[in-house]
């Protein structure tokens, strides 16, 4: 016959006090260690009888209901108050964030020239239409045409600003003329300052009347004639910082005839008191820069 779960319940509990106080007299496991495979034994047999191990079910434990304290209607007020001071510190800020990018988009835009009519940054040319304007070229401008209304294209050379006033080169090809604009009921100064802030190399379109200069302009291959600048254009602008300078690279080697000739690969070198001259390698690096100097213009 079959044992019950108590009966079998009490043999396993009388094995382990047998266990239990083997440990307590301090006798060896040697002694007790058939006791134990014993009562293993018959926990095996328990678990596979009554399919469950031998003992108490495990109770579960339950976590303890945490209730969030309410908060008193002076906290709450004290909370309420924090959160509309911290918003309105909040809208403070962006409110004066919005207004200082407006105030710097605005200085952008005037320096850009944008809705003036005489400077600024020309509108991209995508040959949509066919406009009456009409460039002059720069070989062509001669004593003979002082008084009239010319406009030409190039790349800006040189820009210096001199009081209300601003000095430009400009060239296209070998040849290149002198611009001149000074503040007055036409020329605001921020086109003073929008023509000064120009990248050199940029492609800029210069309308204005043709006048002869009291001295020869050495610094232009015009020497006779400059422009009174009327509108001032950038069609292209450069990158802030090329390089290198068309002065340093128009500037002919000692000993050689031209600025063209046996360079060694050095990027850039100090030609003695004239300056920085610019190696071979750096402009077969950037020839398109390289090919706007009169020597390979020419």
């Amino acid at each position: 016959m079959a044992e019950t779960e108590e009966q079998m319940s009490a043999k396993i509990a009388a094995l382990g006090e047998q266990i239990k106080e083997a440990k307590q007299a301090g006798k060896p496991k040697s002694e007790w260690d058939s006791i134990l495979r014993e009562m293993l034994g018959l926990k095996a047999k328990f678990k596979e009888a009554f399919g469950k191990d031998y003992g108490p079910p495990k109770k579960e434990k339950k976590a303890p209901a945490h209730q969030a304290p309410q908060a008193s209607e002076k906290n709450k007020a004290k909370n309420e108050a924090k959160k509309a001071a911290k918003a309105e510190k909040e809208a403070k800020k962006a409110a004066q964030r919005a207004e200082r990018e407006r105030r710097e988009k605005e200085k952008a835009d005037r320096l850009a020239g944008k809705g003036q009519d005489n400077f600024g940054d020309a509108p991209m040319i995508q040959s949509q239409q066919i406009t009456d304007k009409t460039w002059t070229r720069i070989e062509d401008l001669k004593p003979n045409l002082a008084g009239q209304k010319v406009m030409v294209r190039g790349h800006l050379r040189t820009v210096r600003g001199k009081g209300k006033g601003v000095f430009c080169l400009v060239r296209s090809t070998l040849y290149s003329v002198q611009g001149v604009a000074f503040e007055s009921k036409d020329i605001p100064n921020a086109m003073i300052k929008y023509i000064g802030g120009l990248a050199l190399e940029s492609v800029v379109d210069m309308k204005g009347v043709v006048t002869v200069p009291d001295q020869p302009i050495d610094s232009a291959t015009q020497k006779m004639v400059e422009i009174s600048i009327q509108s001032f254009h950038c069609v292209c602008k450069a990158k802030q910082a090329l390089p290198f300078t068309m002065e340093d690279a128009c500037r002919p080697e000692s000993g050689l005839e031209t600025d063209v000739g046996a360079y060694n690969e050095d990027d850039e070198e100090l030609d003695g008191d004239s300056g920085v001259r610019v190696g071979q390698k750096l402009r077969l690096n950037y020839r398109w820069l390289d090919l706007r100097t009169p020597a390979n213009q020419a």
